[in-house]
């Protein structure tokens, strides 16, 4: 009986069973786990905060966090004598879009924000639209802001003197950026969202008088049964299926009286600082284009070579906007200010007899 209850409590020997007959289970296909549909899903669907917009127009954080220039028709650089270069661009185009968008500016630049700060207005006003400038010295550090709004679910836009003669080599390498804008990017941006947003009979009368006056031969993109043709959007860079399409270019704006006064408010104004100016400044575009024929000149790549002048009248009207905003200096932003004796004397006249005593400077050849 004892030599039983010894063999009871004896273990087996591990090396006496025969692992082999046992079953092993045919490999499974892999399948894991895909949470793309609910994290997309979840972007468009996320509650918008009473400070959303439709579209964020950004000047982006620079690469070193020291000034740099970038403008609608500007190369960009670092800025040598610690100019805070008014992006009057960005609220020109911000005036064409109100009020039917609801629009924001961020001039990370003159705010010397960097990009975690940056990132986080991102989240702040949930853009469905970022509109950024790229220049050729800032390109790479540009497309990390349309990577950020791309990857928090908005659509991307880019426009500038890089994209203009390089546009698809522009998209190609970067596929966050779903449009560029080609030449003049005023009406443009203005098209696109009003073919994409469907809201092309919405645009306030003056908007759509642009349209009509500077294009004889504009159409829409969107159809009356809905359809969109995104080939119709002139000054357009985009993608189809993987192709880059570029479209027909844009017309200039012939006149330029018939844009609204950019909406200056929406600018950091106190932060904007120009040698031999005593305080805040700001820029005024009296007219776009140069005659002239240097050939290192950026400006024709936005505007070749012909001019275009606003009215003495329209200009003084946007003095007094910033007179009332605030600001006492001006630097008269022109391609060629003196262009046009008759433009600039008329508007030195209007200027005393209204005595509306601003200090302002221009530069010229």
């Amino acid at each position: 009986m004892s030599n039983n209850i010894l063999e009871d409590n004896v273990e087996p020997d591990p090396t006496a069973q025969n692992l082999g007959t046992r079953r092993i289970r045919k490999l499974p296909q892999a399948k894991f786990p895909n949470a793309d549909e609910i994290i997309f899903d979840g972007l468009l669907s996320a509650p918008r905060s009473p400070e959303a917009v439709d579209i964020l127009l950004v000047n982006p954080p620079t690469p070193d966090g020291n000034l740099w220039i970038r403008t609608q028709h500007r190369v960009g650089r670092r800025t040598r004598e610690n100019m805070v270069w008014p992006q009057v661009s960005l609220a020109q185009m911000a005036a064409l879009l109100h009020p039917t968008y609801t629009v924001k500016i961020i001039d990370a630049n003159a705010e010397r924000m960097r990009w975690p700060e940056f990132a986080k207005l991102i989240e702040k006003y949930q853009p469905h639209y970022y509109f950024t400038q790229l220049t050729a010295p800032t390109l790479e550090n540009d497309m990390y802001g349309v990577f950020l709004a791309k990857a928090r679910g908005a659509k991307t836009i880019a426009f500038g003197t890089h994209i203009t003669p390089i546009p698809t080599e522009t998209l190609r390498p970067f596929p966050a950026l779903d449009f560029g804008l080609i030449g003049e990017p005023d009406l443009t941006i203005r098209d696109l969202l009003d073919n994409l947003e469907n809201r092309v009979n919405e645009r306030p009368e003056n908007i759509a008088k642009i349209f009509e006056n500077h294009d004889p031969t504009y159409q829409p993109g969107r159809a009356p049964d809905g359809t969109l043709d995104m080939r119709k959007i002139k000054g357009l860079v985009w993608r189809e299926k993987g192709e880059i399409i570029i479209n027909m270019p844009r017309p200039f704006v012939s006149d330029l009286n018939d844009l609204p006064i950019p909406l200056h408010e929406l600018l950091p104004l106190d932060k904007y600082r120009m040698p031999m100016m005593k305080g805040p400044f700001t820029f005024i575009v009296p007219s776009r284009g140069c005659t002239a024929g240097c050939t290192y000149c950026i400006k024709h790549v936005s505007y070749q070579y012909s001019v275009r002048l606003r009215s003495p009248e329209l200009i003084m009207k946007e003095l007094w906007k910033l007179k009332e905003l605030g600001l006492n200096y001006v630097h008269m932003y022109a391609d060629l200010f003196t262009v046009s004796r008759d433009q600039v004397m008329e508007l030195c006249q209007r200027m005393i007899d209204e005595k509306i005593n601003m200090h302002w400077m221009s530069n010229s050849r």
